[in-house]
């Protein structure tokens, strides 16, 4: 089990990367799980705004892409959470958590904390959740881990998450379908609990024009917790752009701010 002190980027090495220290004590720490396909790189630029305010990013990198494309990729939501709880178990000690987590990141955030509870280990203060469906309305397409590479590619269009770069090469067109599915599959085929699956508060957010996450559908998050929450929206659609971006660090430095008995923000 990693039990590095201080916890400090290079001891987390490979499930955490991009991490950046606040000047001082930071007063919460904020792991990040990414979107089907992608990887911790979604959340470099909430890093700096996020530690200007405290809070110590740690954007989660799941095995099989960016600095770990040499290892396999995980097929079974269980088992990946377990490892990061056990590995993280140390370096959480002593400062507060949240979890975020875009898309489907947001049931590997939900298994991780799940696998802490089981461990009778701290759990978040907070869970936020950012452009994914609730448990209780799936994705009518489900289960898209079988559909064919077509299909699935058709599906990945209507996120909007496809970049020039991968649509002028058929490699990494290839790789990327490949570790899409790789992804939907360890969370279409996790089992989960009966009842709510957390204590603390919950905020859900979503694009304002994501037709795959409809906006009428966040309040129902509220469904897997026993505490507090809320459901608001971001500029854009699925994937967040630079003023979404924005929005959604202010959405959680405002709802820890409020939690702590501090001074929010207004948004802007």
């Amino acid at each position: 089990m990693n039990r590095a002190p201080h916890g400090s980027p290079v001891d987390l090495e490979p499930w955490i990367r991009f991490a950046a220290r606040p000047a001082g004590p930071p007063r919460l720490r904020l792991l990040c799980f990414h979107h089907s396909g992608g990887g911790a790189t979604l959340f470099r630029e909430w890093t700096a705004a996020l530690a200007a305010r405290g809070i110590e990013v740690w954007p989660v990198q799941l095995p099989g892409r960016e600095t770990r494309i040499g290892e396999p990729m995980a097929t079974d939501l269980t088992d990946l959470t377990a490892g990061l709880a056990d590995f993280l178990a140390g370096p959480l000690d002593g400062v507060p958590y949240a979890v975020y987590g875009h898309s489907i990141g947001a049931y590997v955030a939900s298994a991780f904390v799940l696998r802490m509870a089981e461990r009778q280990l701290p759990g978040p203060r907070y869970v936020f959740t950012g452009a994914a469906r609730p448990p209780s309305h799936p994705d009518p397409d489900s289960p898209m881990h079988l559909m064919g590479d077509a299909e699935l590619l058709a599906k990945l269009e209507t996120y909007g998450g496809i970049p020039p770069l991968l649509r002028s090469s058929p490699e990494l067109m290839e790789m990327a379908v490949r570790t899409a599915r790789a992804d939907f599959r360890l969370v279409e085929r996790a089992s989960w609990p009966e009842g709510p699956w957390f204590t603390c508060p919950v905020t859900a957010a979503g694009g304002e024009r994501d037709a795959t996450v409809p906006v009428g559908l966040l309040p129902h998050w509220g469904a897997v917790t026993s505490g507090r929450a809320e459901a608001l929206t971001f500029p854009g659609g699925h994937f967040p752009d630079s003023r979404a971006v924005h929005t959604l660090v202010e959405v959680i430095c405002d709802e820890t701010d409020r939690s702590e008995g501090r001074a929010g923000r207004t948004r802007v």
